[in-house]
């Protein structure tokens, strides 16, 4: 048992999915929140198939709560690719008309005397 408390159907797949990630080296706790949602949204809407239907809405589920970015996407994405890798040749993997867009990130200027980036940035 790895202390994820996944409870859904997808429990076992979902253990393994990210034993998998930290065997490679990838050990981030967003990549673990969002797929407990998730294993949450599975598990109060009782799918057991990881189809396009489940897929696609926990996606339209939690892009109603998800702020301006949206790299969360991928893990759901990676998830799915991972599933066919192991076997599950009939799982869905998130389309590239999902892709969350770039989002810049904001610039913060400390400098003294400037209200704002836009004056330094005319100046170079």
């Amino acid at each position: 048992m790895s202390g994820r408390r996944f409870t859904s159907a997808f429990a076992a797949e979902l253990d393994a999915y990210l034993d998998f990630k930290e065997s490679m080296g990838f050990c981030g706790n967003s990549r673990i929140w969002y797929l407990r949602r998730f294993d949450a949204y599975c598990r109060e809407h009782d799918r057991a198939v990881f189809d396009q239907g489940t897929v696609e809405g926990w996606v339209s589920a939690q892009l109603d709560r998800s702020g301006r970015y949206r790299s969360w996407m991928s893990y759901i994405r990676d998830f799915g690719r991972w599933l066919q890798a192991t076997g599950a040749s009939d799982a869905c993997v998130l389309s590239d008309r999902w892709k969350a867009p770039f989002v810049p990130r904001a610039r913060t200027c400390w400098l003294p005397g400037r209200s704002s980036c836009s004056s330094q940035r005319q100046r170079h």
